[in-house]
């Protein structure tokens, strides 16, 4: 297999969702650099285009990590409480760690789930749901 030296990967809006932008994370082929996919909580977890991090109350601080090796681009969750999700399944139990889960390019991800009001209809906080895609450069 060919080895690829700069992975990034594209996490593009699900359906015209404007609760983030794309985001275009870049990654190593070595898989010993995991990238934290959280939420903002402090000046260093600023959301970026370049980064794992959220505007977002229904992600753990540390929610996930994702990384390259050998040209696959894995996920695992990381405990998170209201989950991670590869194509409508669930990684792992609330709060337990999962296997390395390989994302493919078209892949729908969602972290996290949407949280509701009283009525039951009224989503208060948004789940972050997005189409996968990466390129080598």
């Amino acid at each position: 297999m060919q080895l690829h030296s700069s992975p990034i990967l594209c996490i593009y809006p699900f359906d015209g969702d404007r609760s983030f932008t794309t985001k275009r994370i870049p990654l190593t082929d070595d898989g010993k650099y995991h990238v934290t996919v959280g939420r903002d909580c402090t000046s260093t977890t600023t959301p970026t285009a370049q980064n794992g991090f959220f505007e977002s109350k229904v992600l753990s601080r540390k929610h996930a990590e994702i990384w390259s090796e050998h040209g696959t681009i894995f996920i695992k969750d990381t405990k998170s409480l209201n989950g991670t999700y590869v194509n409508g399944v669930r990684l792992s139990l609330e709060q337990e760690e999962s296997a390395p889960h390989e994302l493919k390019n078209g892949d729908v991800l969602e972290l996290g789930y949407d949280v509701c009001g009283d009525d039951g209809q009224t989503v208060l906080h948004h789940k972050i749901k997005g189409r996968v895609s990466y390129e080598f450069e």
